[in-house]
């Protein structure tokens, strides 16, 4: 649906059955559940399909009420609070989901469509463009972002662009309990919040950039083709020829109050400095000097950690066969099936024109050194002995297959698996279905698409926190 982005978008455009279902087919159908209802995709749609009808109409005159979302905690390291997210149950979820579709067309300008490679490159043009001179640096994140952001500001932005209905939705979003597992039956009421947005919802993301809006604007307006401003979630980064100093932070953070952003700084990772004097940081990567961006030295060792348990655990298998995966019997396809897989984790892939991968991430890296001394570790100590080492790829080779050719020659495309012969022959390969029975096709796409939406997760934990 393409919506006019000059007229209010309609929320009964988006609250309705017809909607709901192509929703549920095109993003709910083949995930998985988690929520405080422990239900499937498929056991939801079978019990709340007759419903729909009575689901829009709630959220369309303001009744609409939220389960508990479920808790879950993300660990951030030692002596470090846990991240908690809240995870809705399916019902909620299409909801929710709807939801972020209506205000992203709603707030096209609050969508971060760039990848943080692309953040990079910018970064890295501007650094070029004044290599010969000067580069000032300011570096922060902003302090419990979403816990911080004040509602009623946030509510003040939304309420005239959107209809009283929508606006009570989020409201209830919002204000919907996060409960541990097994504690669903603690009560509803909860007074309503003064600050915070849930993390883990569809909608947290489009409400955090909303929010962020009028100061966005307020510091890009100050910025010429002398400074930089880059802000991915909370992570800011300010790059000028002009000096940043003590007095430029403490003007930073007035005109975050100025603008009605009530939040603060966080001491621990604030810098400001000059670059090539002082290294910085940002979302993974690490500048060196102006001409030199790097990888963070956590991210690159959280990487090689994954890859040397992947290689020990081919070990150990291959000297047992009872450890092997299902369906993996002979040895050759034993050793095909680890060399794909050692080469996915090395290289990365291709589904939907989109790169996954550790190396997709961080390709907007200029420090090939570090790709020749990671690549030596692979081959020279984790590989050491082994007969499958020669058909392993080497990352400097596919670093630049990326650079040139978008990843053609030495990542995995998905997008190239359409026929359902060989996308069952794919299966087979990975030991996730056995080749003596007969699948049916629908069967066979299903648990391809399950298994990319698996592999895309697991990329996202492989390139690390970048925070």
């Amino acid at each position: 649906m393409v919506m006019n982005y000059t007229e209010m978008a309609k929320a009964s455009d988006y609250f309705n059955p017809v909607y709901f279902t192509r929703f549920f087919n095109d993003k709910l159908k083949l995930k998985k559940g988690g929520g405080l209802d422990g239900l499937t995709p498929s056991t939801f749609w079978k019990h709340y399909t007759k419903e729909l009808d009575d689901i829009a109409s709630r959220c369309l005159n303001g009744t609409y009420k939220f389960s508990a979302y479920k808790e879950k905690l993300i660990l951030k390291g030692k002596d470090k609070f846990p991240r908690v997210l809240s995870v809705p149950s399916m019902r909620d979820r299409m909801i929710l989901g709807v939801l972020n579709q209506y205000l992203q067309e709603t707030f096209p300008e609050a969508v971060n469509t760039q990848v943080p490679n692309q953040y990079v490159k910018d970064i890295g043009d501007f650094l070029a463009l004044h290599s010969s001179e000067k580069i000032y640096f300011f570096k922060t994140d902003i302090q419990g972002f979403y816990d911080s952001i004040d509602l009623n500001t946030l509510y003040k932005k939304i309420e005239p662009s959107v209809e009283v209905s929508v606006l009570q939705l989020i409201k209830t979003a919002i204000n919907t309990i996060t409960v541990s597992n097994g504690s669903s039956s603690l009560s509803s009421y909860q007074k309503p919040r003064l600050n915070g947005i849930p993390q883990g919802l569809s909608i947290s993301n489009i409400l955090a950039g909303i929010s962020m809006l009028d100061f966005d604007e307020s510091i890009e307006s100050y910025c010429d083709g002398n400074t930089l401003y880059k802000r991915y979630v909370d992570d800011i980064l300010i790059l000028s020829t002009n000096p940043i100093d003590y007095r430029f932070v403490d003007e930073f953070k007035c005109e975050l109050i100025i603008k009605g952003v009530s939040l603060r700084l966080s001491p621990d990772k604030t810098h400001y400095g000059i670059v090539g004097e002082k290294r910085f940081e940002y979302i993974g990567y690490s500048f060196t000097s102006a001409l030199c961006i790097s990888i963070r030295q956590k991210n690159t060792q959280s990487f090689l950690n994954r890859i040397s348990r992947l290689i020990s655990r081919y070990r150990s298998q291959k000297e047992n066969p009872f450890m092997r995966p299902r369906f993996i019997f002979e040895d050759k396809a034993f050793d095909d099936y680890y060399i794909a897989l050692i080469n996915l984790k090395l290289s990365g892939f291709k589904s939907l024109k989109h790169l996954y991968g550790w190396l997709p991430y961080f390709q907007a890296m200029t420090d090939i050194r570090l790709l020749y001394e990671l690549d030596t570790v692979v081959h020279k100590k984790f590989l050491k002995g082994l007969e499958i080492e020669k058909k392993i790829k080497h990352l400097p080779k596919v670093y630049w297959d990326i650079k040139k050719h978008a990843g053609k020659n030495m990542l995995t495309d998905f997008d190239a698996l359409t026929e359902t012969g060989d996308i069952k022959a794919y299966l087979i390969s990975k030991g996730l279905i056995d080749s003596t029975f007969q699948y049916s096709e629908d069967e066979i796409r299903t648990r391809y698409f399950v298994h990319l939406e698996h592999l895309k997760k697991d990329a996202h934990v492989t390139v690390g926190t970048t925070s």
